[in-house]
C-alpha cells in the first residue's frame, strides 16, 4: 500500500499542483469582478471557466517537465522546491512519458470543458482556450521554445494575466470587453516575476542547455532590476486602475502587502547568484502572488457589500 500511495503522490507532485494558484486565482478574480460589475453573471459558466483554466495550467506544467526532462533538468545541479523541474524528485518513480500522458489528459479535459461552454452559447471560448493552450505548448516545444528565445516571460505575463481574465469574462457574459483584459494585467506582472525569480537558480543549467531566457541573457546581477521593475509595475497598475475606477478604492489595501514585497526583493537582491540561498525569495514571490490576488478579489467583494 505504501508503494501505491508513493506513486499516487508522485503524480500529484508531477503536476506541480500548488502552483495553479498562479492561474486559478486570476480566473476567480475575473469571475468575482463580473459578479460585482456585470448584470448578466452566470455562476455555472464561471465555475466551468475556472476549471478549464485549472486543467490548461496542469497540462502546461506537465508538458514543460516532459520537454525539459532531458534538457535543462538533466544537468541542473541546484533544483529547488520551486524550480528545476520534477526530474530531480521523480525520475526514479515516474518515467518521462508519464508527463506527456498527463499533459494530453489535462488538455483533453480542458477541451471538453470548453465544449460545454460552446453548447452554452460561448463559441469563442475555444479560441481563447486554444491561445492559452498554445502559449503553454509553444513555451517549451522545439523549434518554437519561447522560453529559449527570450520571450517566455512576456508569454507568461500575457497567458497568466489579461488572457485569463478576458477568457473568464467572456465565458461568464458572452461578450468581450476591454475591462476584462485590463483587470488581469497586475496579476500578469506578478506571475511573470515568479518565472523570473525561478530562473535565477536555474541560470547555469539554462545557459548550458541553450535555454536563453531573459535572466540568462542579462545575467542574474542585471536581472535583479527586472524583478524590481515588475514588482513596481504591479503596484503602479493597481493604483492607476483605482484612479480610473476599474478597481475599487478598497484595492488600496494592497499596500499592506508592501512589507512582504520589500522583504522578498531584498533577499533576492542579496542572493541572486546563490541558488542555495535564494529559495526564500522564490517562496516569497509565490506568496505575494497569492496574497495580492486574494486582496484584490476581496476588494471587489467589499465594493459590493460595503
Amino acid at each position: 500500500m505504501a508503494d501505491v500511495i508513493s506513486i499516487n503522490k508522485s503524480y500529484i507532485l508531477g503536476t506541480r499542483l500548488p502552483f495553479v494558484s498562479a492561474s486559478v486565482l486570476p480566473a476567480v478574480l475575473g469571475s468575482v469582478w463580473c459578479w460585482v460589475y456585470e448584470s448578466n453573471f452566470h455562476l455555472l459558466n464561471a465555475f466551468i471557466g475556472v476549471m478549464g483554466v485549472f486543467f490548461l495550467h496542469l497540462g502546461a506544467n506537465t508538458l514543460n517537465d516532459y520537454f525539459d526532462w532531458d534538457e535543462s533538468d538533466k544537468i541542473n545541479k541546484f533544483p529547488t522546491p520551486f524550480s528545476g523541474g520534477s526530474r530531480s524528485r521523480l525520475e526514479n518513480v515516474l518515467p518521462k512519458n508519464a508527463f506527456l500522458y498527463m499533459a494530453l489528459l489535462f488538455f483533453l479535459i480542458a477541451l471538453s470543458l470548453g465544449g460545454v461552454l460552446v453548447i452554452m452559447d460561448r463559441p469563442l471560448v475555444l479560441l481563447i482556450g486554444a491561445i492559452g493552450g498554445l502559449c503553454g505548448i509553444l513555451y517549451s516545444l522545439q523549434p518554437f521554445s519561447f522560453q529559449s528565445r527570450g520571450i517566455g516571460e512576456l508569454i507568461i505575463f500575457f497567458a497568466f494575466g489579461p488572457l485569463i481574465t478576458l477568457g473568464t469574462g467572456y465565458a461568464i457574459s458572452g461578450v468581450f470587453k476591454p475591462d476584462f483584459f485590463l483587470i488581469g494585467i497586475p496579476n500578469g506582472f506578478v506571475v511573470a516575476n515568479i518565472l523570473w525569480i525561478n530562473e535565477f537558480p536555474d541560470y547555469e543549467a539554462d545557459m548550458s542547455s541553450g535555454k536563453k531566457n531573459l535572466v540568462v541573457r542579462l545575467g542574474t546581477s542585471h536581472a535583479r532590476y527586472g524583478y524590481i521593475a515588475m514588482q513596481s509595475l504591479f503596484y503602479l497598475f493597481v493604483i492607476l486602475f483605482i484612479i480610473f475606477k476599474l478597481y475599487p478604492v478598497w484595492s488600496f489595501l494592497i499596500l499592506l502587502s508592501a512589507p512582504l514585497a520589500i522583504k522578498t526583493s531584498m533577499h533576492m537582491w542579496r542572493n541572486h547568484s546563490n541558488p542555495l540561498t535564494i529559495v526564500p525569495a522564490q517562496a516569497g514571490t509565490i506568496q505575494f502572488q497569492m496574497l495580492s490576488a486574494i486582496v484584490i478579489t476581496a476588494s471587489f467583494v467589499a465594493e459590493k457589500f460595503i
